[in-house]
């Protein structure tokens, strides 16, 4: 089952409208460089965000400069990730995308993916080893880039289906299907405060997988309610404005 409002304005508007009402904007402070947003992104999956975050710094401890982060071995690598999941898999393969980089373009710099349309610069960043379409999305949102990506994580992708604005499929589906809900006048700002929205506000306050809030939730009223269980109805509520 399909969001079907009637309406002119895209379900994803009366989403985004609906919970902003409850937890207000969530534009970002900060931006980093589209580099280190590629190291953070990377690092980040399947893993929560304070591990993943403490992991990142970490590696700008360990390494004086990404370049040396590119040169670095498996192991290194491995050892200032720490508690990361799938640390492994991340310490092979993010060293090896950051050389990529730096053969392709000379340097060690994604400045140039500016000049390409947000679909080209996304195929171009997920040829890299490790580099699926929610780290592609994170390096053009979430970095100086501010290209119009939506990120779509684990969170996002879940309570996109059970709210019914997605039908089933995987998380490039589901992107896609958001975009085209996206209006045209949404800046890269817009984005990135759907998908906090999305992701903390609606996926880990009032729509967690288990015992979601539902009688709390301010989409109730349009929720297809897909794969809903127990539902509990205690929310406490800590804005999230930084990426």
């Amino acid at each position: 089952m399909q969001l079907s409002l009637g309406l002119s304005r895209s379900p994803l508007e009366s989403v985004r409208d609906a919970l902003l009402c409850e937890f207000g904007p969530q534009r970002p402070v900060a931006r980093m460089d589209p580099i280190s947003q590629l190291v953070k992104a990377s690092i980040s999956g399947a893993t929560p965000d304070a591990t993943s975050w403490a992991a990142f710094l970490r590696l700008r401890g360990s390494f004086t400069c990404w370049e040396d982060l590119a040169q670095a071995s498996e192991g290194e690598v491995l050892d200032a990730l720490g508690e990361v999941n799938h640390a492994e898999d991340k310490a092979r393969h993010l060293p090896h995308a950051l050389r990529l980089i730096q053969q392709k373009v000379g340097w060690l710099s994604l400045n140039h993916l500016s000049g390409r349309t947000v679909d080209e610069a996304r195929w171009e960043l997920q040829s890299l080893p490790g580099v699926g379409i929610k780290v592609a999305a994170s390096v053009l949102n979430f970095s100086t880039l501010a290209m119009r990506a939506l990120v779509v994580d684990a969170h996002v992708h879940r309570v996109a289906k059970r709210i019914g604005l997605v039908g089933p499929g995987d998380a490039t589906e589901t992107y896609q299907a958001l975009m085209r809900m996206a209006p045209g006048t949404w800046t890269a700002d817009d984005l990135f405060e759907v998908h906090w929205l999305l992701k903390r506000g609606l996926g880990q306050m009032l729509c967690p997988d288990e015992r979601p809030k539902c009688g709390s939730c301010s989409v109730k009223t349009i929720c297809a309610k897909v794969g809903v269980g127990h539902s509990a109805d205690v929310l406490v509520w800590r804005p999230r404005t930084t990426a």
